[in-house]
């Protein structure tokens, strides 16, 4: 690992724990990208940055987009990440979450998100699934994998986000997949 990664890293590990996974994201965005690869954060990295911090993961995912089958592993162990027992995750010992690379494309029920929110950071910019479709992902897996935690993370991303939610997007996701009933109780929390 250069030298000027590892600074990157450090100061990185050094930031306070609600942005971090964030602009490690954005970091790795920067390395990816050279490598003609997009890099979106979903789950609860995305989760825990719509709640600022209320909500805290212990892995960073992140879908890529393109000819993935090598880059991975370079990037990864160019920074020093080791793969851990799992294909998809890696770790650093200087930090206290992993990064794991799931399959793409983004899907939330039934379908492909193409749109995404384009975050600034002191990296540069990081894409991240947006918080509508962050909102129905959690009632999606609430609901169909009888998860109660997703349904407060969801009840959590709308009380502190819900003046900036696109609400007819929202309620056509929900209506459309099935999820009205339980997109109104999180609404109504």
């Amino acid at each position: 690992m250069t030298k000027i990664y590892q600074d990157k890293l450090s100061s990185i590990s050094r930031l306070s724990q609600d942005i971090q996974p964030i602009v490690l994201a954005a970091f790795l965005t920067h390395l990816f990208l050279r490598e003609k690869v997009d890099l979106t954060v979903v789950g609860g990295a995305a989760v825990q940055f719509y709640t600022q911090a209320a909500y805290v993961t212990h892995d960073l995912d992140a879908i890529l987009h393109g000819d993935t089958k090598e880059i991975i592993e370079k990037v990864m162990s160019e920074l020093g990440f080791k793969r851990t027992t799992t294909y998809r995750h890696f770790e650093h010992p200087i930090f206290d979450f992993t990064v794991e690379f799931p399959p793409s494309p983004v899907e939330i029920g039934s379908r492909i998100i193409n749109k995404v929110s384009v975050i600034k950071t002191a990296e540069g910019p990081v894409r991240v699934v947006r918080i509508e479709d962050m909102i129905m992902d959690r009632i999606v897996a609430a609901v169909e994998w009888c998860d109660p935690p997703s349904l407060q993370q969801a009840k959590l991303m709308w009380s502190k986000n819900k003046e900036r939610i696109d609400l007819n997007y929202l309620t056509d996701f929900a209506t459309k997949e099935g999820y009205l009933k339980t997109l109104n109780e999180v609404m109504s929390a």
